[in-house]
């Protein structure tokens, strides 16, 4: 900005007004060009506006101090940002009290960019899936799938310990078997059964049924189209309130297709899975954060016309409707 030396306001000595008139011109033609342009007006004063036209478009700027000293500020409007944001007001960056940024909105895009060592940390929300990936850079080097939770829509799943006989029926236990380089137990008569042990967590939606999963292959050949049937009861135990011996719940029978593959109805064919559900609001055995469950299951039919014989159960899991929270504690 131009300096320029005051006017003599002298009533005898002093300018002239045709004079003054025509400085004052000349100054406020100097003042309008200072408004906008391509290059920085020269002396600026702080607090003082200047519109960059060098690019399109153009940007407002403010010269002032924001940290780090007087410079030309850039107020808007932004469509490329001059360098990193810095939300932290403390000229120390020590994060102990940053500000919000308010109504944030993560990047919509079609397909993932590029991972690489630049975009470290970069979020983005891909609009094919609903999906909110991170890029993991450096330490796997690629897009990282943030964990996404539909209510009472998205399982967790928890897998019940098979390996040891803890849980077996003391009287009728299944028996320990392998199936080539499988090894779990197997259910070959209706009064073999097992009781699993799991304490409902806090992530569980408090809204839905739970499903017990058994993983199982067979045992001998079977005839195509042939079904595995099971049945279970369940025990919802509130702290302090309730005892092993507690009345149980009848689970509805669950029943599988073996299929006609020829490889799946052989002699170590599968995997079968078979669903026993669990209702969780049962008038006797609701289920509640922090109960225990005791849930047994055994077959409710060995061999006979249309049914499968012996299973060996290699796997259980139980999976239940999560909240937007993930602790399981």
């Amino acid at each position: 900005m131009p300096t320029w030396a005051a006017l003599d306001a002298d009533p005898v000595t002093g300018d002239s007004i045709p004079t003054a008139f025509l400085e004052l011109e000349g100054r406020t033609v100097e003042l309008r060009k200072s408004f906008a342009g391509a290059t920085a007006p020269t002396s600026p004063q702080v607090g003082q506006v200047w519109i960059d036209t060098s690019a399109t478009p153009h940007v407002v700027k403010v010269y002032a101090d924001i940290g780090g000293g007087n410079a030309w500020q850039p107020l808007g409007p932004l469509s490329r940002l001059p360098a990193s944001i810095n939300a932290d007001p403390s000229t120390g960056d020590d994060r102990t009290a940053p500000f919000e940024h308010k109504a944030l909105r993560l990047e919509n895009v079609g397909s993932l960019p590029g991972a690489v060592a630049g975009n470290a940390g970069l979020l983005v929300y891909r609009t094919s899936d609903g999906e909110v990936y991170v890029a993991d850079q450096p330490v796997s080097g690629a897009w990282k799938g943030m964990l996404s939770v539909k209510v009472a829509g998205s399982y967790d799943t928890v897998e019940l310990d098979l390996s040891g006989d803890l849980g077996n029926d003391a009287t009728n236990p299944p028996t320990k078997k392998r199936k080539g380089v499988l090894e779990g137990w197997l259910f070959d008569a209706t009064n073999e059964k097992r009781t699993f042990a799991f304490v409902v967590p806090k992530n569980w939606s408090a809204n839905a049924d739970l499903k017990l999963h058994l993983d199982q292959v067979l045992d001998a050949a079977e005839t195509a189209g042939d079904d595995i049937e099971w049945s279970g009861e369940v025990r919802s135990l509130a702290p302090a309130e309730d005892k092993v011996s507690k009345a149980a719940t009848a689970l509805v029978d669950a029943t599988t297709d073996i299929g006609a593959d020829v490889d799946g109805i052989d002699d170590g064919g599968g995997p079968h899975r078979t669903t026993l559900t669990i209702d969780h609001d049962d008038a006797t055995n609701a289920v509640a954060i922090g109960n225990l469950l005791l849930i047994t299951d055994w077959r409710k039919t060995v061999g006979g016309a249309g049914l499968v014989a012996g299973t060996v159960v290699f796997r259980a899991t139980l999976a239940y409707t999560q909240t937007p929270r993930h602790e399981r504690i």
